[in-house]
This record gives structure tokens, C-alpha cells and sequence, in this order.
């Protein structure tokens, strides 16, 4: 894995943008909020760097106040299973940012960039971070360069068709990251979800939206096998 002084020269790659929600006014509900989110970076690390090997790139994680960046270099061929890992390191981070009462969305795309230290500029760095701040729920979703690059249906335990909430609506229906795919009853799950959102408080009118949002995505695409 890249270390967090390495410069990584302009080419193709994937990019993941990640931030939390209600991140403004944290400390006043969580005085513990930095070190919250500093375990999960090195969370999201740690298994960065058991995915080493499977794709020619290092995997590259840095962070920026709650903004979580993930960075692969790639050729075309490759993006498709690059974008694969770039989910599952997404699918692993989203329930536990859950947990963790920091909540992330974000988004995945595919295009030249470059980076040095925590300065990032390019294509795919642009793209990703306007579709991530553009979407309004917690979830994680494909933008339409990496959509183009994967090129068909892969729905599957990882990927799902969905249309993500966004803040002007849009009629496309990416590849979004099923954070739900492990559950086996949706009702408990929710249930507890709910409870984490409570805490999240005060639930104004801008995070109630996110939060029907989130829910409503956990109804379609996981139904309840509990019952």
C-alpha cells in the first residue's frame, strides 16, 4: 500500500470519495468523534492491505478531515475488478460507520488523477467527489465513468441496480454497494439501524431525508427473511 507521503503520477485508476454525514457540529453529540473516525480509516487500511496482490496497483487510503479517499492505479482491463475491490472496502466501511455513529455515503469512479500527499487533482478525483457530495442518503454508488467502464449488469451479492438518492433527481439506475447483502432478518437490522439514527440527533429536516432515503434502500433491496 502506498504510504501517505508517496506521489502517485498522473494515469487511469479508480476513486473512491467518502465523507460522513453531520460531521458539522459532531463534537457537541460525540466528544470522541476524531478518534472515532481515525478507527475507521485505519480499519478501512488494515483491509486495504489484505486485498494486496489481487490487482497490479497498491490501494491507496488518505483522509482529509471526514472525507475518506481511496486511490488504485489501473489500466482499462483492470478497472472492472479494481471497481470490485473499491465495493467491497465500501460494503465493509458503511455498516460500521453505522455502528460507529459516523455515518459515510460516497461514490466510485474510474479516470486519470494524480496525487501528492493529500493533494489530489484529476478527472476521476472531480467526478467522484461531486457525485459523492451530490447523493443523499448513506450508501455508496458508481459514477457514470465507472459505470461505463463496467459495461453490463453485475448485480450480485456486492453490486445491486438502484437509483441513488440525489439532491436534483436523476433517471439512471447505477451499480450501488449492497451493505445489506450479509443480513439475514432486515426487520432486526432495521430496528437497530433506527436506534443509531436516534442518537444521531438533533434529526432536522436535511438529515430525515437522508435517513428515509437509507431506509428505503434497505426495504428494496434486502426484503426481510427474518419473518
Amino acid at each position: 500500500m502506498s504510504s501517505q507521503t508517496k506521489s502517485i503520477g498522473a494515469s487511469g485508476g479508480v476513486v473512491t470519495f467518502l465523507d460522513v454525514l453531520g460531521w458539522r457540529g459532531v463534537y457537541e453529540r460525540m466528544p470522541n468523534a476524531v478518534a472515532s473516525l481515525t478507527n475507521l480509516v485505519e480499519r478501512l487500511r488494515t483491509r486495504a492491505e489484505s486485498q494486496r496482490g489481487k490487482v497490479q496497483g497498491d490501494i491507496s487510503v488518505r483522509s482529509i478531515s471526514d472525507t475518506i479517499a481511496v486511490f488504485t492505479k489501473c489500466d482499462y482491463d483492470e478497472a472492472p475488478k479494481t471497481m470490485r475491490i473499491h465495493g467491497e472496502l465500501a460494503q465493509f466501511l458503511l455498516p460500521l460507520s453505522v455502528e460507529a455513529e459516523i455515518p459515510v455515503r460516497g461514490a466510485i469512479s474510474y479516470g486519470e488523477f494524480e496525487i501528492q500527499d493529500n493533494i489530489f487533482v484529476g478527472k476521476a478525483v472531480d467526478e467522484a467527489a461531486a457525485w459523492h457530495e451530490f447523493a443523499d442518503w448513506i450508501g455508496v454508488h458508481l459514477t457514470p465513468s465507472a459505470e461505463y467502464v463496467l459495461g453490463q449488469d453485475s448485480s450480485d451479492s456486492l453490486w445491486v441496480r438502484y437509483t441513488p438518492p440525489c439532491k436534483v433527481p436523476l433517471a439512471w439506475i447505477p451499480h450501488c454497494v449492497n451493505w445489506t447483502a450479509s443480513w439475514t432478518d432486515r426487520t432486526q437490522e432495521t430496528k437497530s439501524i433506527k436506534a443509531k439514527f436516534r442518537r444521531l440527533g438533533p434529526i432536522v429536516p436535511d438529515i430525515a431525508v437522508k435517513f428515509a432515503n437509507t431506509l428505503a434502500f434497505i426495504e428494496a433491496v434486502n426484503p426481510d427473511k427474518g419473518s
